[in-house]
């Protein structure tokens, strides 16, 4: 079954935000065509699409003129008038490639260390380094030692606001 529909958006994305206009002119296009193709499963074509967003999120056109075509499985194909059906190109999901030392070593063309290379004409490996352990050192304690006071965290009132804990007074000499 086709037919051609010429249908208003701007009501539909009239009381929308600016930046979601377009959004809102593609849901009340799909709401139209659901409606009148009677069908829950709508395609917008790859020209249709492009038309609507062509002005960008900001300002769409307040009318298209589709043509709608359902076929036997009950999908409705969606297509700016006079144009082609073309499917919507959506962006494939990026493949991982492995590890960092992979990412690294694709980028730098498998090219190895000059202690690495020395090491395979050789035929040997090269030995591991070893890392010199150093014992630690316990930390020395600060002659200014903080107030129990100031470890305290802030308290809530009654009020539900966030209070400071009370500030000790100071001694005088």
């Amino acid at each position: 079954m086709e037919r051609t529909y010429t249908i208003p958006l701007r009501r539909g994305f009239r009381n929308a935000a600016r930046y979601k206009k377009t959004n809102r002119a593609v849901a009340t296009l799909i709401a139209f065509i659901e409606r009148h193709m009677k069908s829950d499963d709508v395609r917008v074509g790859q020209h249709l699409n492009s038309f609507l967003w062509k002005n960008g999120a900001r300002n769409p056109p307040p009318r298209v003129t589709v043509t709608a075509v359902k076929d036997d499985d009950g999908v409705v194909r969606v297509e700016l008038e006079g144009k082609k059906y073309k499917e919507s190109v959506k962006p494939k999901p990026k493949e991982e490639s492995g590890t960092l030392k992979d990412k690294i070593a694709q980028t730098l063309g498998g090219k190895k260390g000059a202690d690495e290379s020395e090491a395979e004409k050789q035929g040997t490996e090269k030995p591991a380094e070893k890392k010199a352990v150093s014992p630690k050192k316990p930390q020395q304690a600060s002659a200014a030692q903080p107030s129990p006071q100031a470890a305290k965290p802030a308290t809530k009132s009654p009020t539900g606001t966030a209070t400071k804990p009370p500030v000790p007074a100071k001694e005088e000499k």
